[in-house]
């Protein structure tokens, strides 16, 4: 499921190699292919745990919150209203 959208967002919508190596990444993170809300929860845990910082989350949450849109097969942009589950953003103390 992750090389369908990997090759939708290379071939239609023509992102750069470097666009898609931070998907790849991103989602490597995922260890299921519909992740759900619990899943994703776990998902900012273990990234903490791993030493990441709010703000790289807060960069792949962006890819994986499209992979997750995709998937719901919603054909408008993403906003709040949109029924697939989100990766929370970690709070980002300054």
């Amino acid at each position: 499921m992750f090389q369908d959208f990997l090759r939708e967002k290379k071939y239609l919508l023509n992102v750069s190699p470097r666009t898609l190596e931070w998907y790849e990444q991103a989602l490597g993170w995922l260890t299921v292919a519909k992740p759900k809300d619990k899943d994703l929860k776990n998902l900012v845990i273990k990234m903490r745990e791993k030493g990441l910082k709010a703000r790289s989350i807060n960069s792949y949450r962006t890819a994986i919150n499209s992979y997750m849109h995709w998937t719901a097969g919603v054909e408008v942009p993403c906003s709040p209203q949109c029924p697939h589950p989100n990766v929370l953003t970690p709070v980002c103390h300054v």
